[in-house]
């Protein structure tokens, strides 16, 4: 698997060059409203912001790892977020994943969640999500230093490839 840009720490990708490359990898290009239901969609272009500006891939792991982020690290409401897992596709693709696989997976993660929440509590500040518009031309590495955001390295191990993105596959059945 090709290691993406937006994973280097010092990465002086711009957060919409980023968030392309995470979209790409994922097959869904820079349009995610073919994946992702209309209502929805605002949300799931702040997730992949939050995914790439803190170095998250979209595995299961790293899934989990964005969104203890998410708490911890951004202005983003508990609300919106709810929103989001509220959802019937949401909750069918965490029903097709399972209940127990996925609180397997954050017992696991215990020590990697934990170093996110002790990084995030030492961040300048929060960086404002609602807001990631704003920040679409500014280079990952001048928003990482200037919030204090430090990702975790993991996303960088093979151990960690796995399961796709979650969210990414939260698409209407209407159509």
């Amino acid at each position: 698997m090709k290691t993406l840009n937006y994973l280097n720490i010092n990465s002086t990708q711009t957060l919409r060059e980023a968030v392309f490359e995470l979209r790409s990898a994922e097959k869904a290009g820079n349009d995610a409203s073919v994946n992702v239901v209309p209502e929805l969609l605002n949300d799931i272009d702040e997730h992949d912001a939050i995914h790439v500006l803190f170095g998250c891939s979209t595995n299961l792991f790293d899934e989990i790892i964005a969104h203890v982020w998410t708490l911890f690290g951004t202005t983003m409401k508990l609300s919106n977020m709810a929103r989001v897992n509220m959802h019937k596709d949401h909750r069918q693709v965490l029903s097709i994943i399972g209940h127990r696989r996925l609180l397997k997976a954050w017992l696991r993660n215990i020590l990697s969640i934990v170093t996110v929440i002790y990084r995030s509590i030492h961040m300048n500040r929060r960086w404002p999500a609602e807001q990631y518009t704003s920040f679409l031309d500014q280079r990952l590495c001048d928003i990482r230093k200037e919030y204090g955001i430090h990702p975790l390295a993991s996303s960088l191990n093979e151990k960690n490839n796995g399961s796709g993105s979650i969210v990414r596959n939260v698409s209407s059945h209407e159509c």
